[in-house]
């Protein structure tokens, strides 16, 4: 079996009553944003297709596919997985390897559709349901999450549909005392029956700021305390230096493209409590398969970065993963990615939980009348 074909699918996709603040995703009544996405299409001769769906960072995604497709995927047989990841990797290594993560999802869908058997199956997955936090837009001014009473309101409403953790993001105009008051008022609120997280989502200029936060966390009983640090959490000395003088365990680097090579140096430098991860980022599920693997020898724990099928699956296979992304969610506009796909695979069961889905591959299928609708690109690489 031969790849013949790599086929991309460019559209964009509609996000109601939500705008940016520095580039962060807050409600806005008045604005639609209508970010672009794709779908990723890897086909071998006999017709045999595997699928990614992209919703972020598609414009260097398209470019790191298309950098790579003739030499490194068209004539390589698909089910060499580990083969075409490594030659990726080396091939992007001046880049930030978002493509890469693209490649391998729709290598594996291809793999579970020509096994017949889903992706959680070729991965040994022993989970058909998962604990599932839900993940807010940034606190905002004008009437979503707009302060400690409006984001404890949503956490209650949050619990009542069967969440078991709920994580906001801070205010993106760097409101530390803001952020405190909404944490403590979360405690209050919804602290003795979930999980509660704070991603500060590198916005904090000073070490002051970040210290004064996790230390507010610590007695507050917080789950985790993510990316407080300005640098976005390249510098381990800073981010070893916060972790150790705070009890909550720090997540971290979400905003470090070093992949598994570089989240060994972090965790053997004790620059981080937590690792994040994630298959549409680091290098696809196998990139995220080797992350959480290289944590769980280390002792500690992975959590993957937003939802998405892909992430469903690896999380079924994962000993060491605590909870499904589902998100960013607002209590008056939701950004849920489940656009680009029939039906909606990325829904709660009655428990709260995720299911992972059963079918063959990924076990979603593509909206093609969505694609076609919205489409704003086509490039055929044969």
């Amino acid at each position: 079996m031969r790849i013949t074909e790599v086929e991309i699918h460019e559209f964009d996709y509609e996000v109601a009553r939500t705008g940016t603040v520095g580039g962060n995703w807050v409600y806005d009544p008045d604005s639609t944003l209508e970010p672009p996405g794709f779908v990723l299409t890897i086909r071998t001769a006999d017709g045999t297709e595997g699928h990614y769906r992209g919703f972020a960072f598609t414009p260097p995604m398209i470019a790191q596919v298309t950098m790579v497709a003739e030499e490194h995927l068209l004539g390589r047989d698909p089910l060499e997985r580990r083969g075409i990841w490594q030659d990726c990797w080396r091939a992007l290594r001046h880049t930030d390897h978002f493509g890469l993560g693209a490649i391998d999802v729709a290598l594996w869908d291809l793999a579970g559709h020509h096994y017949g058997e889903s992706v959680s199956g070729l991965l040994g997955g022993y989970r058909d349901s998962l604990p599932t936090y839900a993940s807010t837009m940034f606190v905002d001014d004008s009437g979503g999450l707009d302060g400690p009473e409006a984001v404890a309101d949503y956490a209650e409403d949050c619990l009542a549909r069967g969440y078991d953790g709920f994580k906001f993001h801070g205010h993106p105009d760097v409101r530390p005392d803001v952020d405190i008051a909404i944490c403590e008022a979360l405690a209050d609120r919804v602290g003795s029956e979930m999980a509660l997280m704070i991603d500060s989502s590198s916005l904090y200029r000073t070490y002051a700021d970040a210290l004064r936060v996790g230390r507010a966390l610590d007695d507050l009983d917080f789950f985790w305390y993510e990316d407080p640090m300005h640098d976005g959490g390249v510098s381990e000395q800073a981010t070893k230096k916060l972790a150790a003088a705070l009890d909550t365990p720090m997540l971290g680097l979400e905003h470090v493209r070093t992949g598994p090579y570089g989240t060994v140096d972090s965790l053997a430098s004790e620059s981080t409590d937590l690792v994040r991860a994630s298959a549409h980022m680091d290098g696809g599920i196998t990139g995220a398969l080797k992350t959480a693997e290289a944590a769980e020898a280390f002792g500690t724990d992975v959590e993957l970065l937003l939802g998405g099928p892909a992430h469903m699956h690896l999380m079924s296979a994962l000993r060491n993963a605590s909870f499904f992304e589902h998100g960013l969610l607002n209590p008056e506009s939701t950004w849920i990615l489940n656009q680009g796909f029939e039906g909606e695979p990325e829904s709660l069961d009655d428990d709260g939980r995720m299911a992972v889905p059963d079918g063959a591959g990924l076990g979603v299928e593509v909206d093609w009348a969505f694609v076609e609708r919205r489409r704003t690109g086509h490039t055929l690489l044969d």
